[in-house]
């Protein structure tokens, strides 16, 4: 029971990450933004894929996805920005192509990862702590760190709309 409580809390801390998107483009960014929930299994495509097929090192192909990710989130810009297409509607269209282009990427519906190395497996192999437990800690400390850039982006922001204003 335990066990399971600790895998369900680290696939929550990383999904966590996923809303923390999803929040910056709603809240922060007051623009109505699906594409975070495509990207992020856009990115975990592309790091399976090259994780499974082509051996790449796990650390590279977090890279790469989260470059795939962002390169879907550049083509909702053009298609909100070049084509006038309404931001919510970019974003469902985006998203939704991204099933289709995700099971592109992999070729079937599903690339099973758990034989390979991972960057929780090799920092699980260098403390000795199990793989959720690695979850957790990389999870919390990767959303503490966007949590703290977005402080301080929301303080420099307010300091230049005060200085604009003055």
């Amino acid at each position: 029971m335990l066990i399971a409580l600790q895998g369900a809390v680290s696939q929550g801390v990383l999904w966590g990450i996923m809303v923390l998107g999803v929040f910056i483009t709603f809240r922060l960014l007051d623009i109505p933004d699906m594409t975070c929930d495509g990207s992020f299994a856009l990115g975990g495509c592309v790091c399976a894929v090259l994780i499974v097929n082509n051996n790449v090192d796990p650390l590279f192909a977090v890279l790469a996805g989260m470059c795939a990710g962002a390169i879907a989130g550049a083509v909702t810009g053009i298609l909100t920005t070049v084509f006038e297409i309404p931001a919510i509607l970019a974003g469902i269209l985006t998203q939704i192509s991204l099933w289709s282009i995700n099971l592109r990427i992999m070729g079937k519906s599903n690339t099973p990862i758990l034989a390979k190395g991972t960057i929780f497996s090799s920092v699980s192999n260098m403390t000795g702590l199990p793989q959720s437990t690695v979850a957790i800690i990389l999870g919390i400390v990767l959303a503490v760190a966007i949590v703290v850039e977005l402080v301080v982006l929301s303080i420099i922001r307010a300091r230049t709309i005060k200085k604009a204003k003055a």
